[in-house]
C-alpha cells in the first residue's frame, strides 16, 4: 500500500540524512535516549568512532544545537563568533611584545627539528626502499611520516607533542575559544587532544583537492564542532603557500554552487595560530615559495568523538624506524667517527 506525503512526515524523519521514514524502516529505527530524535540504524552514531552497542546520547545531544541567541560567555569571544560564521579564525599565540619574541624563538627551534625530522625520514626510507620489497608505499604510509599528495608529507616525531602543548596551552585566547566551542551544552567532560604532528610541504607541491577532514554528523540541524584543527605554521603561510577555504562551507545551510567565488587563503604569520572546523571546505595550496613549509598541527575533539578513518590504527600499522646517526648534523657526525677511531687505536696499544 502506498503512503501520503503526509502520512511519511507524520512518522518524521531521520535527523542524521533528514530522509523521510516509511512504515516499513521506521520499525528499525533507533530513538536517541536523552531526546527522542528517531535515526536510521545505519546513521546513529555513524562516523563518530563510538560503538553503537553503547547507550548513549545521538550526535545532536553530544555536540549541542549551534542557534541563535547564543550563551553570554559565547557572545563576548569574538574569536569564537567569527570560528561559528566562516568555519576559520586566525588567534596569536603571544599575549605581548616580550611574549612574543619567546614564542618566535621556540618556533625557530620547532622549524629547525621539523627540517631535521624530515630529511631523516626521507633518507630512511629511501634506505630501505633498496634494500626491502615489501616496504609500504608513502600513500599507504607509515604511522609516523606519510605522504598527503605529491610533495606533501606528514611526519609526526619524539616531543612534538610536548613543544605543541607548550606553546598552544599557554595561550589562554585559544583555550577560551576551544572551551567554548568544544564544552558540550549539557556538560560533562573536558575535550581533549586527539592527534598532532606536522605537515611539510616542499617547494612545487601539488595542490590538494577540494575535501573536508570530517563529516558533517548530520544534515538537518547545525551544530557545534566536533572537531577543530590547530595549524601552526613554523614559516610565513598565506596564498603562496597555505591552505584555502571556502567560508561558511561548515554549515548545513551552505549553498556549494558558490564555493568557487568564495574561496580565501588566509594569511599566517609566524606567532599565529590557525583555527578551523573539521567540517569545512579546504586544500592545501600549491607551495610557490622557494622554501619549505613546515607546519606543526594538533586536532583538539569533543571528549566522545574518534576519527576512525585519518587515524585508524589498521590503516597506519607500522612506524618508519630512523637510525640515529641520520638526526646527527655533519659535525655530529665526524665528532662520532673520530671518537670511534681514538677509541679503537687506544684499545689497540
Amino acid at each position: 500500500m502506498n503512503i501520503s506525503l503526509n502520512e511519511k512526515e507524520k512518522l518524521g524523519h531521520c535527523w542524521r540524512c533528514g530522509d523521510l521514514f516509511n512504515s516499513r524502516n521506521i520499525r528499525n529505527s533507533i530513538k536517541c535516549k536523552t531526546c527522542g530524535r528517531p535515526f536510521h540504524r545505519k546513521c546513529f552514531l555513524a562516523e563518530t568512532g563510538i560503538p553503537k552497542e553503547e547507550e548513549t546520547a545521538c550526535v545532536i545531544c553530544l555536540c549541542g544545537i549551534c542557534h541563535q541567541p547564543y550563551s553570554l560567555k559565547l557572545r563576548r569571544n569574538s574569536l569564537a563568533l567569527k570560528f561559528l560564521r566562516d568555519g576559520y579564525v586566525v588567534i596569536s599565540l603571544s599575549k605581548g611584545s616580550v611574549d612574543n619574541q619567546t614564542i618566535l624563538e621556540k618556533l625557530a627551534q620547532c622549524r629547525e627539528r621539523a627540517e631535521k625530522y624530515y630529511r631523516a625520514f626521507a633518507n630512511a626510507y629511501e634506505s630501505e626502499a633498496m634494500i626491502s620489497r615489501s616496504v609500504p608505499s608513502l600513500e599507504s604510509g607509515y604511522s609516523n611520516f606519510r605522504e598527503r599528495g605529491k610533495g606533501r608529507y606528514e611526519i609526526i616525531f619524539p616531543n612534538i607533542k610536548e613543544e605543541l602543548v607548550d606553546i598552544l596551552e599557554k595561550c589562554d585566547p585559544l583555550l577560551d575559544t576551544l572551551d567554548v566551542l568544544l564544552k558540550p551544552a549539557r556538560g560533562g567532560l573536558q575535550w581533549k587532544l586527539m592527534s598532532y604532528g606536522c605537515f611539510y610541504s616542499l617547494p612545487g607541491s601539488s595542490q590538494q583537492v577540494l575535501h573536508t577532514d570530517g563529516p558533517a554528523l548530520t544534515v538537518v540541524e547545525d551544530l557545534f564542532p566536533y572537531a577543530i584543527n590547530v595549524f601552526v605554521p613554523l614559516v610565513h603561510m598565506d596564498k603562496n603557500n597555505g591552505t584555502e577555504f571556502f567560508p561558511g562551507s561548515h554549515r548545513s545551510d551552505y549553498s556549494t554552487a558558490r564555493k568557487k567565488r568564495e574561496a580565501i587563503a588566509p594569511t599566517v604569520p609566524v606567532g599565529k595560530a590557525l583555527l578551523f572546523d573539521y567540517r569545512v571546505l579546504h586544500r592545501g595550496l600549491r607551495n610557490k615559495q622557494g622554501f619549505h613549509r613546515p607546519c606543526y598541527y594538533a586536532t583538539y575533539t569533543q571528549y566522545w568523538y574518534k576519527d576512525i578513518f585519518n587515524f585508524s590504527a589498521t590503516r597506519y600499522r607500522k612506524a618508519l624506524h630512523v637510525p640515529s646517526y641520520l638526526l646527527e648534523n655533519r659535525s655530529e657526525r665526524n665528532f662520532s667517527k673520530r671518537y670511534k677511531t681514538e677509541k679503537t687505536s687506544v684499545g689497540g696499544i
